[in-house]
Formats: structure tokens, C-alpha cells, sequence
């Protein structure tokens, strides 16, 4: 797996910085002899969802673990995932486990440090509709997060998705297309949710055969895609990043990355920002003078240099609201 890389990195939102609050972001990448990994995690913005951060951090952790166990137990079988069928019947389980892990791991961490008066006085007053749940013993919202990952091998790719935030690839010729369909449920201030009672069924997927693996694939969670006003300057980031990592290489791009992330956020959402993503080297410097002309010939006004990713003002609020289907889905909307 020389052939592919991973990255993945957080940064804690102007506004969260403003307020004193926790980033709640996660992300995660993994790189080893049979898989490449990243993933992403955006923990719901309100103040009722006391733990969101955990519940973010969790689900990269979970995400990575059963999609090591996945890939071990399907061994040579994986020409299984040509066939559309079993595709979806493997994805299923592998989601389902992932889902499972989270909610044990969730409780576990509850058991171990119930919530205080103190918590539960973070709640505002007129949202006491998450105080009653939770002293009823219905705390999985307070964990209430989405997720997002990829992982490439030699033989086959695939991404998940529950929830908002774009999973963003770039094919050769440096054209950027979102591969994992998108959920009408996600809109305005509503997301899905692993704090979902239907979360082991609400997860999204795609899938690349050997020779469709794009070069480069990016997960960012919404507090990116927030800070653009259209779609095609957020793919103008994605195609800069791109080629600074091509011109650069990983640990010198990863650098120029994060230390553009706090501009972002703070030009643009104001909410916590992510970007992780797998990278074909060989592929994507193939792909530099594609990109160079993507850049030059498009209006948007992104570039791959370091302080010229810019991001445009942004002034909506984050979208950042967990519908679980047994919580009130008008929860109240972050501000943050």
C-alpha cells in the first residue's frame, strides 16, 4: 500500500474560541500494509448535545476498527464486492458493526461518568425537552455525531457517509464529483445522526472497482463546504489542496493545510473544520498540469498557494442539528 497516503486533521472554529467551547470535530487516518484510512466527524454544534465531542472521536475510532475487522475477514472474498448484491449485503454488515460498536462505546462511557447537575445545567432552559430525556436515561443524543470515511486497498475502494459534510474525489483529468449519493434528510439545520435509532440503516456508500479509484479523495465536514458560497469554489479548494500536495508533498502540504484552517474558519463558517483524505502520489503528479489549467482557466478565485486557499465570508449559521426520529426534530439550531 506504498502507493497510496493518508491525512486527516482538526481545527477547533473561530466561534467555538469566541465562546470557550470544545472543538468537536475528530478525524483519523491509517496507513499499513493492506488498507488506506481516513476518516471524518462532525459532533452536533448545540449545547444540549453535552457530548458530542466524545461521540465524534468515538466514531472515527469505531469506523477504523471494524473496517480493519471487515477487511481481514473478507480476505481473498473481496471479488464478492463486484457483485451489486453482496456489495451492499457486506456494507450493511460493516455499517451495522460500526453502529453497534459506537453505541457500546457510548454507554460504556456514560456507565462510567453519568451526567452531572452541572451538565445538565448547560442545557438552555427552553430546550428542557433534552434534560427530561436524559435524566429519563436516554442519553445517546448527548453523543450525537455524523461520520465519514474512506478506505483504499490494491484490489478496491469504498466510502460511508451518515450525515452532512461532502466526501469530494478528483478523477484524471482533475474534475471534482461527489461519489456518495447524496440524503435528502440533510438540509438547512437538520443532519442525520449516529445518535439515530435508525442509524445502523441511514449510512450512504460508493464504491470503486481497481481501476476506478480516483487519485485523490477528500472528506471535509461541513464547516468546509460552509465556508464556500457555491459548490464549484469548494471543489477550487479541493483541486488547490491537491496540487500543493502533488508540488509539496504530504508532510509539507499537511503543514500549509493546517495552518490555513484557522483562516477558514475564521474568514469563513466559524465552525470547526476538518479535511482528511487518501492520496495516490504517483496518480495525482500526473494530474499537476491538469490542475495548474483547472486553476488558472476557473473564476473561482481559490489557489494552491499557501495563503490562497481562501475561503469566502460566510455569514449562515452552522448547520449542525442531530433529527433522530425519537428526538424533536425542530432541536435547536447552534449559533455558534
Amino acid at each position: 500500500m506504498s502507493r497510496y497516503s493518508s491525512f486527516a486533521h482538526s481545527c477547533i472554529g473561530e466561534s467555538h474560541i469566541k465562546k470557550g467551547v470544545v472543538c468537536q470535530d475528530s478525524s483519523l487516518c491509517v496507513s499499513n500494509s493492506r488498507y488506506t484510512f481516513a476518516a471524518s466527524a462532525d459532533g452536533h454544534g448545540s449545547a444540549c448535545y453535552l457530548r458530542t465531542d466524545i461521540g465524534s472521536e468515538y466514531a472515527v475510532d469505531c469506523a477504523q476498527s471494524c473496517v480493519d475487522e471487515f477487511l481481514r475477514n473478507l480476505g481473498e472474498a473481496h471479488a464478492d464486492l463486484d457483485n451489486n448484491k453482496e456489495r451492499d449485503q457486506l456494507f450493511g454488515q460493516l455499517w451495522r458493526s460500526i453502529v453497534s460498536r459506537w453505541h457500546n462505546m457510548v454507554e460504556e462511557d456514560f456507565r462510567f461518568e453519568p451526567f452531572t447537575q452541572e451538565d445538565l445545567d448547560r442545557i438552555p432552559e427552553q430546550f428542557d425537552y433534552y434534560r427530561e430525556r436524559y435524566l429519563a436515561g436516554n442519553f445517546m443524543d448527548a453523543y450525537g455525531t455524523t461520520l465519514a470515511f474512506a478506505v483504499v486497498t490494491d484490489d478496491f475502494a469504498f466510502c460511508a457517509q451518515i450525515g452532512d459534510g461532502s466526501c469530494v474525489a478528483l478523477d484524471d483529468n482533475g474534475d471534482a464529483f461527489e461519489p456518495i449519493p447524496e440524503d435528502p434528510r440533510c438540509h438547512d439545520n437538520v443532519t442525520t445522526s449516529m445518535c439515530q435509532d435508525d442509524a445502523a440503516y441511514s449510512a450512504r456508500f460508493c464504491y470503486f472497482p481497481k481501476d476506478s479509484i480516483p487519485s485523490v479523495i477528500f472528506l471535509g465536514t461541513d464547516g468546509i463546504e460552509n465556508s464556500y458560497c457555491s459548490r464549484e469554489q469548494l471543489y477550487g479548494f479541493y483541486r488547490g489542496l491537491a496540487l500543493t500536495f502533488s508540488e509539496n508533498g504530504l508532510d509539507e502540504g499537511l503543514r500549509q493545510l493546517s495552518a490555513f484552517l484557522p483562516e477558514m474558519t475564521k474568514r469563513g463558517s466559524g465552525d470547526d473544520v476538518t479535511v482528511a483524505g487518501i492520496i495516490d502520489f504517483e496518480q495525482l503528479k500526473a494530474m499537476e498540469e491538469v490542475l495548474r489549467t483547472s486553476l488558472e482557466e476557473s473564476s473561482v478565485e481559490e489557489a494552491p498557494a499557501e495563503s490562497e486557499f481562501a475561503p469566502s465570508t460566510n455569514t449562515d449559521e452552522e448547520k449542525t442539528v442531530a433529527a433522530a426520529n425519537t428526538v424533536n426534530t425542530e432541536a435547536p439550531e447552534n449559533n455558534e
